[in-house]
């Protein structure tokens, strides 16, 4: 044993004095699979997909362009025309800053003068909301056949006529309601549906069930369960609830609970004449649907004090288009005066917190009513939106 010990020993010695020959622990690591040839970290290894970004999107919108004869005939032109972007230049600076701007054209764009109760305006009002910045325009309403079939169709034709990226709830074929409205604004896309309770007892002709879309529960879910999955954004238009009451009527507040539980993102609610309140419902399924059950009156000739204020509907929204995911960042409304002076002069639409005591002493709602005054449109604002109202610097 002791000879082999020393024959081991030998060898060993013979080998460290050899050429070419090292002790074992010498001997260079094997590659540990972070280090290239080269001696730099593996980068084999592939980078983590980067998080998709939201794209943000505001979004607005208004309530009744109610235009009575009086409105009409006060932007008559000499030549016997009609010029209405005077009406709403006060207003467009914030509809352009809008990636969408949503209008309920109240009354039939038929190319007459219409008064109370048959309603119509010139067809040159169409003209007026394109350049005014307005995007879309509902044309379902309960004064759609006020001017029977052939009003209403003069009304699509001259609308659409505009090139607005959609047309709303009125159409003039069933090849055109069978066309999904859909916008897309980088990369997101809206759709949107329009409905409205009825046409005041006048029917809707049988061989044109197209013309008006009627809120009908399982139509509004038939027709947002087709449209859902081909945009990001589903936006429901309802004409409805109970005129001149601030407050949504049970029915109302049980229709728009569905319409959120069928997948709406945004409710846009008009025909009441007044405001009504702005809230998020909860979606059954999770999820927020913001909800304004009435904007009030864009511009009128009414003569009751409360519908003179209305509201611009101001909306942020982040979109993931990739993974549908859908926030709100500023949802509010801005309140909107309806300006006139004696009986029926000097139409305008000025933002609240722009109206003075000077205008308010000028309107000439007291004719019919009590004196305008700034304060009471103030407090009637928070009164019916709470904390939902919205001074200009908001919508920026």
């Amino acid at each position: 044993m002791k000879k082999l010990l020393l024959l081991l020993l030998a060898a060993s010695m013979i080998c460290a004095l050899l050429p070419g020959c090292r002790p074992v622990q010498d001997l260079p690591d094997e590659p540990s699979g972070e280090e290239n040839a080269a001696g730099q970290p593996d980068e084999s290894e592939p980078e983590p997909e980067p998080e998709p970004e939201p794209v943000t999107l505001h979004i607005a919108a208004v309530g009744d362009n109610l235009l009575h004869n009086t409105v009409s005939y006060d932007f008559e032109t000499e030549d016997g025309g009609f010029d209405f972007t005077p009406l709403y230049a006060n207003i467009a600076p914030f509809l352009r800053r809008a990636d969408v701007a949503f209008i309920n054209q109240e009354v039939p764009l038929a190319g007459e003068v219409g008064a109370y109760p048959m309603l119509s305006a010139p067809t040159q009002v169409a003209a007026a909301l394109k350049e005014s910045g307005f995007s879309v325009v509902n044309l379902a309403s309960n004064h759609s056949l006020d001017k029977g079939r052939q009003g209403l169709l003069t009304s699509i034709e001259a609308v659409r006529a505009q090139g607005f990226d959609a047309v709303l709830g009125c159409f003039a074929s069933q090849e055109q309601q069978q066309e999904p409205a859909i916008v897309e604004k980088q990369g997101v896309k809206l759709g949107f549906l329009s409905y409205t309770y009825g046409t005041n007892g006048i029917p809707v002709p049988e061989d044109a069930p197209y013309l008006v879309s009627l809120i009908d529960e399982e139509k509004i879910q038939s027709d947002m369960q087709a449209l859902r999955p081909q945009c990001d954004v589903l936006i429901v238009s309802l004409h409805w609830g109970n005129e001149y009451q601030t407050e949504p009527s049970d029915s109302q507040r049980a229709l728009a609970q569905k319409v959120a539980d069928w997948g709406a993102d945004v409710i846009i609610g008009h025909h009441p004449h007044v405001l009504q309140p702005v809230e998020f419902l909860t979606r059954a399924g999770g999820g927020q649907t913001l909800c304004a059950y009435s904007l009030g009156n864009f511009v009128s000739g009414q003569h009751q004090m409360d519908t003179m204020l209305g509201g611009l509907l101001w909306c942020e929204l982040s979109v993931v288009p990739e993974t549908g995911e859908i926030s709100f960042g500023t949802a509010g409304v801005l309140p909107l005066v309806t300006h006139y002076e004696g009986k029926a002069r000097d139409f305008d639409i000025i933002p609240l917190c722009d109206y003075t005591p000077e205008l308010a002493e000028k309107h000439g709602i007291v004719n019919f009513d009590f004196a305008a005054d700034v304060q009471y449109f103030e407090d009637l604002a928070v009164r019916v939106l709470g904390t939902r109202v919205l001074t200009a610097e908001d919508l920026s």
